[in-house]
Formats: C-alpha cells, structure tokens, sequence
C-alpha cells in the first residue's frame, strides 16, 4: 500500500449555511486523532504500530518496539469507533480495514491478541519489555482487557453479532488464564515480554500474585492487574454474565491491598492507602484506579467507589488542575494521565459521586489540546532545528530510548519508518515538559488513550435525555438533537440551536457568575427556572434558538506545578491568565533546581512549544461555515 496516497488531514466537509464561532471543536481535534492514529501503522509489517515518533532530527523517524500489539493496538480498537462517530471522518479507512483484519487474524486461535516471536520482528523482546532471551508469542493480559471493551465498543455501533462472538473467545479465555485462590484473581508475571503477560508455548511458569507497589516497567503494578476490569465490567453489563462480575470482584480484593499504594507521604500511610492515596507513576496509578471505578460503579461497591472517588480527588491537587497537566516521576504529563482524568472526572459524575464537569472542561481546553501535536509548521521547525540524522544511524533523537535505557538491543533492521512522518504525527499525543513544550516525541500509547479522551469530553457536551436534552459543557458540538454552538474564550456566550428536544438543560460554568447570567429564546430575553445549577427552558417545539450569556472574568493567578512522585520539592511556578477555563498566557517564574540550565538553548530550540494562543485573544471570535456533518443517533457508550 502507498502511504503516499490520499493521506492529508481530512475535516468533516463544509456547506455554506449560518455561519457558527471557529472555536475548539473536539470533532476536528477527532479527525486529527484517526490522522495520528493510522499513521503509526505500517502496512508492510501487518499494520503493526510504530511505538515512538522521533521529531528532533531531520528526517523525523519512527520506532517499533516490544509489546506494541498486545499492549498497545487493543486500545486503538477501543479509540476508532469512538474517533470515526465523533468526526465524520472518512481518511484512510483502508488502513483501518487492514489494521482490524489483521488484529482478528492474530485472535484466531484462542481469542487473545499476541506479539508474536517472528523474524521479521527482532524486537518483539528486550526492547524496552521483556527478558532479552526468552522470545515466544505472548499476550499482554492489561492490553487484551482493553481489546475486550473495545471489541464491545463495535458491537454497540455495529450491531453485528459477530463482534459479540469475537468478544466472548476474549472474556472466557481470559477468565481461563486467571489463577484465583480464596477471595482474590490476579494474572502472573513471568517476565516474558511486557511485565504480567501470557507466554503462548511455556504457559504460566509461575503463579505468584504481585508483590510489590511499583512492579512492572509501567512502575505500577495494578496497571496490569485492574485494567482487564474495563473489559470484564462492560462484558458483564452486555451479556450479564455474572462471572465477569465475581471476577472483577476477586481482582479489586486483590487491588485495595494497603501494600500497593502506601507511600504518598501525606499522612499515615495504612490511612493513605485506605483513601486510594499514591506516590507511582501517575498513569500506571489512575489507569487502575479507572478499573476500580468501573467494578464498583458495575457491582455496586460504595466502598470501592469512594475509595476510587478520593483517589481522584487526591490527584487533581497535584500538577496544576486548572491546566489539566499532572506530571510524574520524570516530570512530564503523558496524554494518557489527561484522559484517564477525564474518564474519572465524567465517570464519577454519572455515577453520583460529585459534579466535576468544570473539571472535564478546564483539562479539554488546556492540557488535552495541547499534548496533541496539530501545528506542522511547528513540527516542521522542530525537526529542521535538530541534527541531521542518516536513517539507521547509531545514535538517535534525545527521546530514542534505544541509546538511553538498559533493556534494548541497539539498532534492529526494519525497526526505524521513515516515510511522511511529520505528516502523520499530526493528531498524535505525547508528553508536556511542565506547561512549557511537548516532549520531541510522540507516543502512541498516549495516542490510544489521548484521542480517547478527546471523545469522553466531546460525548458529555450534551446528552439526550429523554425527549429532552442536557447541555453539560460550553464547548461545540453538532447533534441530531441540538446543536451547541461556544463563543468561549472570546466571549461568555453559548447558543443552542434546537432541533427536536422538547426540554432544555443548561449547566452554570464555575466561572459564570448566576445573577448575571442573561438568557434569550428565538431573540427575546427571557427568564427561565433554575433547578439547582441548570438553567432549564420547558415546552419547546423544535428550531428554537436560545442563547446564554455572561461576563467573561479574566483573570491571572500564579500557581506551582506539583508532581506527584516528590511533591515536596516541587518548584516548578508558572504565572497563567485565565479567561473562564481557558488559558490565554502561561508565564514561566521559576524552574526547580533539579531542572535549571538542563535544558540548553539547542535543547529548547528542539521543543514543540506549548500556550501559543495569540488568536483567541480576539474580542470577537473567528466565524466558519456550520459544519456538514451531523453525528447518528447511535454513540459508544463508553461509561459502565
């Protein structure tokens, strides 16, 4: 297949009809999405993902590595129903039936997705996962519960049951391989590819739980162990088949063990751990916590979910919530930790544990945004700043881990892609460096789950509900219901433009202040009721226009970026000006000792730049044609 064929960036197609704000549309960030998605597939190697983006040099290049099928690709199953409903988008469909087709060849034999030990894949171990000489096929139990939810995910847009066939050879296969003792389930670590995956030929070699907090290269080792949990729940709420339930149960006994998450240092660490308090590795943490939910939103568990709840409420006082940025260990934030906290923040509203919709839209409009790459002429300055790099060279970009970490094996042949890379980095996630620069690097885990996050939030814009609709953030959004028009950040100003819904719900922004909120329906002030914080507008017909309206406060505070891995030396102070949620100017004050003159003025010429805003600082926002497409009916439920 020629990647050079029919690979731009595709929107959803526009008609000339009213004219709407050209503001943040999570559905054009969607198609971004599926752009950096695909292109991280490489049609001549069984449209296996590349791993990492290399952006620092010129050329650009891409990188396979361990444990990218198994651990990786079964979160891309997840993201494509969710990204191809949210955008319309119709580009590169022919790689997406060469990716499915050849993730369902893998399946085949027993329902799981294997790296296979093949030659034409010499890094299928000991690059980055796994014990260099112990090469088979192997199954990466985390990364196939997530294949599990996806397979499910298309089944509810499809309809087909075929899909629900493939997801049941996952569920019992995976309910197979689990060892359970008394009360408890766990998957074990053999050490055979990425940390707590199945090895084809040997079986399990042995059958120990996990030991310690941070076992396993994600530095968590309830990453592995409750993340099957996302794909045991929604398995259990479409077939009802209560083994899935009991399973989940027996891996959240195992998971809410004090011993895995002592250590935050914030208190008594028993009472840290009793409150879902950690100090690991922020996505490895959250990406299990995010399992716990799911099992108690599923069985019922107040206990589990409050322990899940405070969990979250413990991390989002770290970083700088109101940027959406929450670093770890190395300092950075990864994609993965800003939509694991905005699947946290909507799942625990629906599931009435609080209203964090002010969450999800401050962590949308600032961190989700920007941890996407979507400028190519900065992309382009980027790797034109770097060295030159011959392909296959012995040496690398500064995020090539191939000449920086112990577990790897050097150069590999057929390891590095070179084609049209900057092009298809467009719409990829990767790391921030504080609120400063994305990392030269794109990773495509943080892809899989990034673009994830761009379909939570655009999802819980508006809902249907009943024969009505609930309008939960003042972002766009096109719908067969209504469509959601936002002024922000250049004015406090929503639209709505009704379609069929009967009754109208309006949520009060945190930054809108309710005495001034100024309401109009087809032109005319009105004032409608309130319940609660929801602006409620009854009896409507259909094609009715309201909009709602508030002074926009600005304002500027100065906050320190906490990471929560050594949240006592955090020195990192950043001054930011806040228009309602948005971050119109980040102003860096202070860099911690650990960090000053680490980075050169060649290093940072090599950084993709973050809080570039100059547009939005217009009174007035930029107009555009009403988008054409309008999504179905017919969304992933992606909620439990």
């Amino acid at each position: 297949m020629n990647q050079n064929d029919n690979h731009a960036v595709s929107k959803p197609v526009s008609s000339p009809r009213d004219l709407v704000p050209d503001t943040l549309d999570l559905a054009e960030r969607g198609a971004m999405a599926i752009n950096g998605m695909l292109g991280s597939l490489n049609p001549q190697l069984d449209y296996e993902c590349a791993f990492l983006n290399i952006l620092d040099v010129h050329p650009a290049y891409m990188l396979h590595w361990s444990s990218m099928v198994s651990g990786v690709m079964p979160k891309y199953i997840e993201a494509l129903p969710m990204l191809r409903v949210m955008s319309g988008s119709q580009q590169d469909l022919d790689l997406e039936q060469g990716f499915f087709e050849s993730i369902l060849r893998n399946m085949a034999e027993d329902g799981l997705i294997y790296d296979r030990a093949l030659e034409s894949r010499p890094w299928n171990v000991g690059v980055g996962y796994g014990v260099r000489d112990w090469n088979e096929d192997y199954a990466n139990m985390a990364g196939n519960g997530r294949g599990l939810a996806g397979l499910l995910f298309c089944y509810q847009i499809s309809g087909d049951p075929v899909w629900l066939q493939r997801a049941r050879r996952t569920a019992e296969r995976m309910l197979e391989l689990a060892i359970v003792e008394d009360d408890m389930a766990w998957y074990p670590n053999t050490g055979c590819g990425n940390d707590f995956s199945y090895p084809r030929l040997s079986g399990w070699t042995t059958r120990l739980p996990p030991q310690r907090p941070n076992e396993g290269f994600e530095g968590g080792a309830m990453f592995y162990q409750l993340q099957p949990l996302r794909g045991f729940t929604r398995y259990y709420t479409t077939t009802g088949d209560e083994r899935f339930l009991e399973l989940s149960r027996k891996f959240a006994r195992l998971g809410l063990q004090e011993k895995f998450w002592e250590g935050a240092g914030d208190m008594n660490p028993v009472a840290g751990a009793e409150r879902g308090h950690f100090k690991l590795h922020f996505h490895a943490s959250m990406a299990g916590i995010r399992g716990m939910l799911d099992y108690a939103l599923a069985a019922n568990d107040y206990a589990a979910r409050e322990w899940a709840h405070n969990a979250y409420l413990f991390a989002r006082h770290t970083g700088i919530q109101r940027l959406g940025l929450f670093p770890t260990a190395d300092g950075f934030t990864e994609g993965c930790s800003i939509a694991d906290m905005i699947g946290m923040a909507i799942a625990l509203t629906d599931g009435g544990m609080g209203d964090y919709w002010d969450d999800v839209e401050m962590y949308a409009r600032n961190g989700l945004i920007e941890v996407q790459a979507s400028d190519m002429e900065e992309l382009q300055r980027v790797s034109t700043e770097g060295k030159e790099r011959p392909p296959y060279a012995p040496w690398g970009g500064r995020f090539d881990f191939r000449f920086n970490t112990p577990n790897n094996k050097g150069v590999l042949p057929n390891q590095e892609i070179h084609d049209r890379v900057l092009e298809r980095t467009i719409g990829a996630f990767g790391h921030l460096i504080g609120a400063r620069y994305q990392t030269p690097m794109m990773m495509h885990c943080c892809t899989a789950n990034g673009s994830q996050g761009l379909y939570y939030a655009w999802e819980g814009i508006l809902r249907r509900e009943g024969n009505g609709v609930a309008v939960n953030l003042w972002l766009n959004r096109r719908s067969p219901w209504a469509d959601v028009w936002s002024f922000l950040p250049h004015e406090g100003r929503l639209e709505i433009r009704n379609k069929t819904a009967a009754h109208l719900s309006i949520r009060q922004p945190a930054w809108a202040q309710r005495s001034r909120i100024r309401c109009t329906l087809n032109g005319q002030a009105v004032s409608p009721e309130w319940r609660g914080n929801r602006i409620l507008f009854e009896g409507l017909r259909g094609g009715e226009r309201i909009t709602v309206e508030a002074p926009l406060p600005a304002q500027t505070v100065r906050l320190t970026l906490v990471n929560i891995s050594d949240p006592h030396n955090s020195r990192e102070h950043y001054e930011i000006e806040f228009r309602g949620h948005t971050a119109m100017q980040v102003k860096l004050l202070s860099l911690g000792k650990e960090e000053s003159g680490s980075n050169s003025q060649q290093d940072e010429r090599v950084l993709y730049r973050l809080f570039r805003r100059e547009v939005m600082q217009a009174a007035e926002p930029p107009l555009k044609p009403t988008p054409a497409y309008v999504h179905p009916e017919k969304l992933v439920k992606w909620t439990v």
